[in-house]
């Protein structure tokens, strides 16, 4: 088999793999002949697509030559559905912030198995220069204002993680990251202020964010002002992140009921 070929083979077997969490969603309880029936393929091709789906415990067993979603496809659809409601229930406060502020305003929650942020709700500004993040996109952790007010709450375990999944230079700046010294005397910077605050000139950037946290102190994740620079000059720093400490806290109330 070529390489052409082989890749081939990869990307059809990955599509029936999706098309098969599809259907075991939406059956619930199913037998390989009844799921290839479904999915127009042989059942041979099914049980061979299975095995690596009950490995990671998205399918198991269900007695009697049945089968059913397993305990790792319920964890994510319980952790997606969290963050669905969080993110739904955050949107009054992102809009208290946009009246005040004219500015494109981000619920980011925490990916722990990823260790990086993922913005979930953005209400872009009306100015026609304004930042634009894209929802359901990742962010590392330790650059802007989003990801450090979280990177602050980690443990130091956490934090490790986080730094070996990001990239070493800015992904808009081009900087390099900061040393240890520097980046552990900023988080406690983040921590004494209770928010995070950004600013690079050189690309037009800057932010203002607080972490999510709930009851507990666990991260959820953060809520931030982002806005061109050049703006920002115009801005009260403290008033910005009294603005998102407060908006923060609402939602870390309605994510301690969420979880």
């Amino acid at each position: 088999m070529t390489a052409r070929q082989s890749a081939q083979s990869a990307r059809g077997s990955g599509e029936r793999s999706i098309a098969l969490l599809k259907l075991i969603a939406e059956l619930g309880d199913f037998s390989l002949t009844e799921i290839a029936e479904r999915a127009d393929l042989p059942v041979s091709s099914v049980h061979r697509l299975m095995q690596p789906l009950i490995s990671a415990g998205l399918v198991e067993r269900a007695g009697r030559q049945r089968y059913r979603p397993g305990g790792e496809f319920l964890r994510l659809a319980r952790i997606l559905l969290r963050n669905m409601d969080v993110g739904r229930l955050s949107r009054p406060f992102l809009r208290e912030l946009w009246d005040e502020w004219q500015e494109t305003t981000v619920l980011c929650l925490y990916r722990a198995q990823a260790h990086k942020g993922l913005i979930v709700e953005t209400m872009p500004a009306p100015h026609p220069l304004r930042i634009v993040l894209e929802p359901m996109s990742e962010i590392p952790l330790p650059w802007g204002s989003l990801g450090r007010a979280i990177l602050a709450h980690l443990s130091a375990q956490e934090q490790k993680h986080a730094l070996r999944a990001s990239p070493v230079v800015g992904p808009f700046s081009g900087a390099r990251l900061p040393s240890k010294r520097e980046l552990e005397r900023d988080l406690a910077q983040v921590r004494a202020q209770g928010a995070a605050v950004h600013r690079n000139d050189r690309v037009d950037l800057a932010g203002v964010a607080a972490p999510v946290l709930r009851a507990d102190g666990t991260v959820v994740g953060s809520v931030g002002i982002i806005l061109p620079a050049r703006r920002f000059q115009l801005r009260k720093a403290t008033a910005m992140m009294k603005a998102v400490r407060e908006a923060a806290t609402q939602i870390g109330k309605l994510a301690t009921g969420a979880g």
